[in-house]
């Protein structure tokens, strides 16, 4: 199903399938993120999207101002409407651009709480990734019990290879070769399984690049399945 209604909170992105949406938080490389991104203010590929599109740069100024609870909660309302005009998400990818906060407020654990109940209560996967394994871990908890993947962004091609759990890593330069080369080289180390994007690999490579898009694929809404991105 195509989206039918437009997005104030919520974003459509260019890997996203017809019918996906995002939400993010904050600008990136600034606000939320961890300087301990190899890609922080360097080769941040969401950073410059946001140079780009000064829409989006300014969306995520506002969503930064108004806090992170606020704009849970405004998603939510914006998901309830679309519910209502006949329109329904087939993937949610949170932070498109930037980060979650580092110390979340109770309040602010709350409203995700609420909107993450909702998109599972609709059946909508969702990638929901954060950078370093502190972060990762505080969003587990209190997320707890709601069955969502907390997919932390690895922060070193070591954490990227070791870290147990879903796990995600950009490959700091390099192609589809290096990427697949870390992928083999993580499942070796823990025994999971582990794939390359298949959404970046085909723009790369100039393959079917919309079967490939996210919706399509939801290897990141899935607690068994690690994946690495080739440098974009």
């Amino acid at each position: 199903m195509k989206l039918r209604l437009q997005p104030s909170t919520l974003s459509v992105f260019g890997k996203g399938a017809p019918g996906s949406v995002g939400l993010s938080f904050a600008p990136s490389a600034s606000a939320h993120c961890s300087k301990r991104c190899p890609h922080y203010g360097t080769r941040c590929y969401a950073e410059r999207l946001e140079a780009r599109y000064s829409g989006l740069a300014a969306k995520l100024q506002r969503h930064h101002a108004q806090g992170f609870e606020r704009t849970c909660r405004d998603a939510l309302a914006e998901l309830e409407a679309g519910k209502g005009s006949g329109f329904v998400p087939i993937w949610f990818r949170f932070s498109v651009c930037g980060s979650f906060p580092a110390q979340p407020t109770p309040e602010d654990v709350r409203a995700l709480r609420a909107l993450v109940e909702w998109l599972n209560a609709h059946r909508i996967p969702i990638h929901l990734p954060i950078e370093t394994r502190a972060k990762a871990t505080r969003y587990r908890r209190a997320l707890r019990g709601l069955g969502v993947t907390v997919r932390e962004s690895a922060t070193s091609e070591r954490r990227a290879r070791t870290a147990p759990g879903p796990v995600s890593w950009v490959t700091v330069g390099g192609g589809v070769p290096d990427a697949k080369k870390a992928a083999r080289a993580r499942t070796r180390a823990t025994g999971r399984k582990c794939i390359v994007c298949p959404a970046v690999a085909a723009k790369k490579l100039g393959g079917d690049v919309e079967r490939a898009k996210c919706g399509n694929c939801t290897a990141c809404a899935d607690p068994d399945v690690d994946v690495i991105y080739p440098s974009h």
